[in-house]
């Protein structure tokens, strides 16, 4: 019985170990690695705005809904920066609005829906893409809204290559450990 104990105590000993070398290597628990592109603020998304409302984008973008003629199905929009104007445009569904500045896209909507009630107008944009001005400051984007983009974009991306498991935790690998140990002990025994 002491050798048992003795044999045991080794090789949990030596599976902890393991275990310890390798979370710190992250090998049992690969690090996750998202498609991250660089020069992307907002990748794909929808946004929706009521006539006479602003959507503030990062880096100090303003996107007014100026009105919409419901006779010709279209919408007035225009982007700000600051006080600037710097684009204005007339969109009908499907159209695309592009505001580029030193050859390189900064913004791309595409309006998706022009829906037309008896008191309000609501426009809704679907793709949205932003681009990051470099000659602007790099906006701060909280934690938390990077990983809501994350885990929006991954439901249009299967090919991201993470890790799906989140609870894995030492407790839960300590268990399996001790498990695997008796349970090979258990069956070494009967062998002898």
């Amino acid at each position: 019985m002491k050798d048992l104990l003795m044999q045991t105590g080794r090789y949990l000993s030596s599976m902890l170990l393991i275990l310890s070398a390798c979370m710190s290597a992250a090998v049992v628990l690969p690090a996750q690695f998202p498609l991250v592109v660089e020069d992307v603020l907002l990748n794909d998304t929808s946004i929706y705005l009521i006539t006479g409302k602003t959507w503030h984008f990062y880096q100090g973008y303003n996107f007014t809904i100026k009105s919409v003629n419901q006779e010709s199905d279209s919408v007035w929009v225009e982007l700000s920066l600051g006080d600037k104007i710097l684009q204005s445009q007339i969109l009908a569904e499907g159209d695309n609005f592009i505001y580029q500045k030193n050859d390189k896209t900064i913004l791309n909507l595409t309006v998706n829906t022009i829906y037309i009630g008896d008191n309000e107008e609501l426009v809704a944009f679907s793709p949205v893409f932003q681009y990051i001005d470099s000659t602007l400051p790099r906006p701060f984007i909280p934690e938390k809204e990077i990983n809501e983009t994350e885990n929006e974009s991954s439901l249009h991306n299967d090919s991201r290559g993470i890790n799906e498991i989140e609870s894995f935790r030492w407790a839960i690998s300590l268990l399996l450990i001790v498990l695997t140990a008796t349970l090979i002990l258990i069956f070494k025994k009967d062998k002898i």
